[in-house]
Formats: C-alpha cells, sequence, structure tokens
C-alpha cells in the first residue's frame, strides 16, 4: 500500500510539474508573440503611397523629395518598433536603390502600356530604363501579338492574305480608335 501511494504521489508530482512547465512555455510564447512587430520592412516599402511617391520623384529626377519618402519610411518603422536590423537597413542605400529600382521599373511599365496603344517604338525606352531588362522580352512579345492582330485586321479589310499599305494604314487607324476608347 505504501508503494502505491509513493507511486500515485510521483504522478500527481509529475502532472503538476508537467502543467507548470506548460504554462511557463505558453507565457514565454506570448512574450515572444507580443515582440513581433505590426509590420515588416517589406511591408513598409511596399506601400502604395510610398511606391507613387517615389516613381514621382524619380520621374522628376527629384533626389530629396526620394530622401524624403525613406526618411518617412524610417519613421513608420520606428513607430512599429522593428528590430533594429530592419531600421538599418531602412537607413541603407541598399533599401533607398530598391525603392528607386521598382519605380523605375513601375515607371517603365506605364510608359510601355502608352506606347504599346499608340503603336510607338519602345526602344528608346528599353534604354531609358534598363532596371526592367527582364521585361524586355515580354514586352517584344506583346508588341509582336499586337503587330499580328493589326495584320489581321489588315487582311480582314483588304479580304486579301497579302494587304497592302492602305489596308495596313486603316488596321492601324482602327487599332488606335479602339486604344484610344
Amino acid at each position: 500500500m505504501k508503494k502505491a501511494l509513493v507511486v500515485l504521489a510521483i504522478i500527481i508530482a509529475a502532472t503538476f510539474s508537467w502543467f507548470a512547465y506548460l504554462s511557463l512555455d505558453a507565457d514565454k510564447r506570448d512574450q515572444d508573440a507580443a515582440q513581433v512587430p505590426l509590420i515588416t520592412v517589406m511591408e513598409i516599402l511596399h506601400a502604395s503611397d510610398l511606391q507613387q511617391g517615389v516613381k514621382q520623384a524619380v520621374k522628376n529626377d527629384d533626389a530629396e523629395a526620394v530622401d524624403s519618402w525613406m526618411a518617412q519610411a524610417r519613421e513608420v518603422g520606428q513607430a512599429a518598433n522593428l528590430a533594429s536590423e530592419d531600421m538599418d537597413y531602412l537607413n541603407s542605400e541598399t533599401a533607398k536603390d530598391y525603392v528607386v529600382f521598382n519605380a523605375k521599373r513601375q515607371l517603365y511599365n506605364e510608359a510601355f502600356e502608352a506606347r504599346y496603344y499608340a503603336l510607338e517604338d519602345v526602344e528608346s525606352l528599353k534604354a531609358q530604363y534598363p532596371e526592367a531588362k527582364d521585361l524586355f522580352p515580354r514586352t517584344d512579345a506583346l508588341i509582336e501579338k499586337r503587330d499580328a492582330i493589326i495584320q489581321q485586321i489588315a487582311v480582314a479589310i483588304s479580304g486579301s492574305e497579302q494587304p497592302d499599305d492602305a489596308a495596313l494604314q486603316e488596321a492601324r487607324k482602327q487599332w488606335l480608335a479602339k486604344s484610344s476608347k
């Protein structure tokens, strides 16, 4: 009987110890969760207002405005209690280069879209925005598809597989008329 009581006491003590451990572990997880910032560095750098502001600054070739936007990003980081490594990144030239790089890519996309619909050349645009060089094959493919559509319109206008210049001109006019709506 004494052995059974000793075993029971050990089991009860072990059970209480286990629950105490779980309670302490839960408290530690709660403390760790409380230290997680409300926002990440990438969320700050990809915020729409920051991206639009930097894009406009890059478009206007205004380095001071880019610096001002980065200062605002750092203020947000401080308010969100970001870790010191994250704040160091926000203070770095790398972070600034990152947002400028993304702004130039956005400017390329916008300018490409305008030129695409207006049937304008994009080669000078490629030279202006080398940051978007990975997008060049896709934009070239889009231009090829657009030109094929215009060719199909010209074939429909002329009724011939080899449309003449007048049919091609009319097809381009129709393209421009539809894309301006």
